[in-house]
């Protein structure tokens, strides 16, 4: 009986420590546009840390043909994202031995928030460790020039750093972002709370999750296949915001590595306002 009851308690502590976990990610719509106010406080700081009118959204620029890219071959089908070295080297190096050395290959999508993200790369369908998983913990690389609009790829492992400076660390699991619903009043809030025009633009055009910008490592952008990605956005969990693994489990049965070139798809980096400049030429 005793180790019975031990076993159940292990299980317990772990579900709410999950718990825990996703909930930093819920109720994402309630404050998302806080971030935007803070932009100008962040100019005022003048720490350097963030100059909200000196970003460049490569994320939406035209890669080089040689540019590196991750496919991911799922059992919702395949989507394919472009890869920042430049940007975040440490993260992306150790992310491309792992791809290398078939790490992420039987993985699974072990979380599903709805309208936030899915979480990915665990050996588990809990996304609890196992013996085959990797635990390296690097730094938080983040870059004024990255911003998690929707498909974009973000590191995610634990918690580190001194109690005065918290922090989230870069590790194997991998956090696909999604979209919150931008209706007209959310613009209208985004419009009124300032910051970047043109950031606050791409958000309402691409979509994301503003309330994750300037936190983590983000080293990737789905550019390509985004009917598999959408249909992992969509799936049903077993119990919403008490366990978030899917019903039906989603596999990465294959990720590997390769160009740009070998997977175009310009009309992703087109956006309305280039499209308006052509169209008034």
């Amino acid at each position: 009986m005793e180790n019975k009851k031990s076993k159940k308690n292990y299980y317990d502590v772990q579900r709410s420590r999950r718990f825990r976990i996703y909930f930093n990610f819920s109720m994402i719509a309630l404050a998302f546009v806080l971030v935007f106010s803070l932009f100008n406080a962040c100019q005022r700081m003048k720490t350097g840390t963030l100059d909200p009118d000196n970003v460049d959204l490569i994320q939406y620029q035209l890669p080089k043909d040689d540019a590196p890219v991750v496919v991911f071959e799922t059992s919702e089908g395949t989507f394919t994202a472009v890869l920042y070295p430049d940007q975040a080297p440490k993260f992306v190096e150790y992310f491309e031995d792992l791809v290398k050395d078939g790490y992420y290959d039987g993985t699974y999508v072990f979380a599903v928030q709805k309208d936030v993200y899915f979480m990915g790369g665990s050996k588990s369908t809990d996304g609890t460790e196992t013996s085959d998983t990797d635990k390296t913990k690097i730094d938080p690389e983040i870059n004024k020039d990255l911003w998690p609009f929707k498909g974009s790829l973000i590191s995610y492992g634990d918690k580190g750093g001194s109690i005065f400076n918290r922090k989230i660390m870069s590790g194997s699991r991998i956090l696909f972002v999604d979209t919150v619903e931008f209706t007209d009043e959310f613009k209208e809030e985004l419009d009124s709370a300032g910051g970047n025009t043109e950031l606050v633009d791409t958000f309402k055009e691409k979509g994301g999750i503003p309330n994750f910008s300037q936190q983590y490592t983000i080293f990737g952008q789905v550019y390509d296949g985004f009917d598999a990605y959408d249909a992992i956005c969509r799936a049903e969990v077993v119990k919403e915001d008490d366990d978030l693994r899917p019903k039906k489990d989603i596999i990465i049965n294959k990720a590997y590595l390769s160009t740009y070139g070998e997977h175009r798809n310009d009309s992703f980096f087109t956006r309305e306002t280039d499209k308006n400049v052509t169209d008034v030429e």
